[in-house]
């Protein structure tokens, strides 16, 4: 091959500078697509280098593949695309790349870095020699562009390497231009499709919003571009902060690189508020450090909590207090035993919880009719209610005729006979019944902390039984001594009983079915405890659970609970039933730190799938010691166990649980459903419980359905699921199944819209 003169050299360099320059400046490159500039360049290169094939390939991230992106065939002068190489097949080409600017290979059949493709590719087309110049980016291989000499071989001149390698960095550059093209694209279809208000902030200025914010701010474009954040917010946020200085303040934080999440109230252009969450992130724009801004409306939201608030502040009340005599009930004398009792303890000091029931009223109530009686009761409670203006003294009404008071900071037994004597002197004035004068009196038990127990419960037995001996005695009251416990025996013989029927497996689960309200499909049931004892019969569970949550037993009798109810599910999975079981756990469970790892080894001991077991808790459970619990909770959480809240609504603190509890479902109690569709104010509560309970992603099981209309109306307000007699009674495991399986041929209830 004849040496070129220098005339020829110096033109074909020119040429190719020439080329590489309209290449650089093209419009053809740079303002249009990908594909449509890489089509240009293959083209420009094949025809100033006179080869008959160039192409243009991408690595993918992992560099284990590279695809071409396109590929020019001079003969045909077409265009081809999607062919695939893989580093393993040609591991000494890839690793050139890496190592190569601009790979040379006259000889690309023999050439080392190249003889990979003779058989597979150069030589059934025929290829002779290859000038390959790698694409790079953020120093990293990128690609490769790709011109093929057919027919004979050639030798690249230094200005062909030199423009290949060229190229090569201008390919790199407009992959690079047209990926930052891209991602502005999609980043600008977010933008304007958000349902969220977007903003941009430079320094505390609006410069940019989409379509979301002028239909959430009810302004124009115009309206918005230009302000400040506190331009659009009332002067201060509900928590009586200046609405300028906190939005400064978050925006500082923000541009310092903290992103920033908050509650907000804003105000829109016709000057109504509405609550929202927002969002503030760092980012750079044109060389700025600016402000992108989410603005997502949660109205609905906040009146649904708000909704709920005042649904549980009322449901407090109710729950906390009796609604005859609106004197707090038993629940709340638990609660507030404890606060004193821990104050006691700190302090030193005494405490007595004095219980008493009106003498002869069964016989007023029986002769004279429910209503003198709940007058009687009535005007009972405002006469001790006067009491508690003297201090240290509150007043209860556990239920019947029955109330008691705690006296708090006792310094001696002889204040307390003093109280107990002056509460006895007001009940025993006569009451004005219509037109009767009737005397009541009362009989009064007596029991002291620390002497006669270390909670309320205990107190409140002994004084109890110090009462029974007062009315048994015909004296007016009686400190409580622990000769007099007789009534101790049957509650004692009971416990005994109980152990033995752990053990003896007299006890027994039933199974209440729970059912998918939009299928009608059961999707679970709950575990019930019954007692069939040898002497007594069937013992209600109110009979012996209440005691067993006073002692230790409740742990074994749990265990048992827990162990019967793996048992039925293994027993239902061998027969290819997959059915979850729920337990309620009692509040000494949720403070035992070994229940969880007793409930794991359960699971493996019956090779049950762990989220079949559900844990029920009722909010109440949780008061004791809610630290601890919490922990097991989340120990329940982590074995992959399913968590609902029973009898959700009836504790004090429902929303602090939702946001803390690791839950997944929500059980509304059977006291809310019965009466939803006669009583509003508990449908609202149970309209707000679905409501909020979906807003934090949790199902929704109603308790208690009794009837159709009731299911129906649930299914009406979205609510997931059901239990109640309408729909079955507890049944026995063998029952169960029949139920089960009638169930499975009946055909399913016809639909209705929603």
């Amino acid at each position: 091959m004849p040496n070129p003169s220098a005339s020829s050299v110096h033109s074909v360099s020119r040429q190719l500078t020439e080329a590489y320059v309209a290449l650089s400046k093209s419009e053809s490159v740079w303002h249009a697509t990908l594909i449509q500039a890489l089509r240009h360049i293959t083209q420009t290169c094949a025809g100033v280098m006179g080869v008959e094939r160039a192409s243009v390939w991408q690595t993918s991230p992992d560099l284990k593949t590279m695809e071409c992106l396109c590929l020019y065939c001079e003969e045909t002068n077409s265009f081809e695309q999607g062919m695939q190489l893989e580093a393993n097949t040609f591991p000494r080409y890839f690793s050139a790349l890496s190592l190569e600017r601009v790979i040379n290979a006259t000889d690309a059949v023999n050439d080392p870095r190249t003889r990979e493709f003779a058989e597979p590719y150069l030589i059934p087309l025929n290829i002779k020699s290859m000038l390959d110049g790698t694409l790079r980016g953020e120093g990293q291989i990128k690609g490769v562009i790709c011109l093929e000499q057919v027919g004979q071989r050639r030798f690249w001149t230094e200005d062909e390497q030199i423009f290949v390698g060229s190229v090569a960095d201008l390919v790199s550059q407009v992959l690079l231009f047209n990926s930052f093209r891209d991602r502005e694209t999609r980043f600008r279809a977010l933008f304007e499709s958000s349902g969220d208000a977007v903003f941009v902030l430079r320094g505390a200025s609006v410069i940019e919003c989409n379509p979301a914010a002028l239909r959430m701010f009810r302004a124009q474009r115009e309206q918005l571009i230009g302000i400040k954040p506190s331009d659009i917010s009332p002067e201060t946020q509900p928590d009586g902060v200046n609405s300028a200085e906190k939005a400064t303040d978050y925006i500082d934080r923000a541009l310092a690189g903290e992103n920033q999440f908050f509650e907000w109230t804003h105000r829109r252009f016709d000057n109504t508020l509405f609550a929202a969450e927002v969002s503030l992130t760092s980012v750079e724009l044109d060389g700025n450090n600016c402000i992108m801004a989410s603005v997502r409306d949660v109205s609905d939201r906040k009146q649904a909590e708000d909704a709920l608030i005042q649904s549980q502040r009322q449901l407090a009340y109710r729950t906390s207090h009796d609604s005859l005599t609106e004197l707090p009930n038993r629940d709340s004398l638990h609660q507030n035993a404890a606060r004193l009792l821990a104050q006691a303890r700190k302090q030193g000091g005494q405490l007595a919880i004095v219980l008493l029931d009106l003498n002869r009223f069964k016989d007023v109530n029986d002769t004279l009719g429910h209503r003198i009686g709940d007058f009687i009761l009535q005007q009972v409670a405002r006469r001790l209610s006067a009491l508690e203006q003297q201090g240290n003294l509150e007043v209860y009404r556990l239920g019947g005729d029955e109330f008691a008071l705690i006296q708090s900071e006792v310094s001696q037994l002889e204040a307390v006979i003093e109280r107990v004597e002056e509460v006895i002197r007001v009940l025993s004035k006569p009451l004005e019944v219509e037109g009767m004068s009737l005397e009541m009196g009362a009989s009064v038990g007596v029991a002291l902390f620390p002497e006669n127990g270390d909670n309320s419960h205990a107190l409140l037995r002994c004084a109890d039984v110090a009462m029974y001996q007062a009315k048994t005695h015909g004296e007016r009251y009686q400190i409580y001594d622990t000769h007099m416990d007789a009534n101790s025996t049957r509650r004692l013989t009971i416990l005994a009983d109980l152990g033995v029927a752990i053990r003896e497996n007299q006890l027994q689960l039933h199974f209440q079915p729970r059912i998918d309200i939009a299928t009608g499909a059961c999707n679970g049931c709950e575990a019930l405890l019954r007692w069939q004892h040898p002497e007594q019969g069937m013992v209600p569970p109110g009979d012996f659970i209440p005691l067993a949550e006073m002692t230790e037993i409740i742990h074994p009798l749990s265990l048992w609970v827990l162990r019967a109810a793996l048992q039925q599910i293994r027993c239902w999975l061998d027969q290819g039933v997959e059915m979850a079981v729920a337990v309620n756990l009692s509040a000494r469970n949720l403070i035992d730190t070994r229940c969880p790892g007793q409930i794991k080894a359960l699971l493996a001991e019956f090779d049950v799938p762990n989220h079949l077991l559900e844990i029920e808790i009722t909010e109440s459970a949780l008061i004791t010691d809610p630290e601890r619990a919490l922990q097991v909770v989340q120990s329940f959480h982590d074995l992959g166990l399913h968590l609902a809240i029973d009898d959700f609504g009836t504790g004090y603190s429902s929303m602090s649980y939702l946001k803390r509890l690791p839950i997944q479902t929500l059980k509304v109690d059977r006291s809310f459903i019965k009466d939803m569709l006669t009583d509003e104010a508990d449908a609202v509560i149970v309209r707000s419980t679905i409501g909020l309970a979906h807003s934090f992603g949790l199902n929704v099981v109603a308790e208690g359905v009794e009837d159709g209309e009731t299911l129906q109306a649930l299914r009406h307000l979205q609510c997931e699921q059901a239990q109640g007699y309408h729909i079955s009674r507890p049944l026995p495991a063998t029952e169960f199944d029949r139920w089960y399986q009638a169930r499975g041929k009946t055909p399913p209830e016809p639909d209705f819209n929603i």
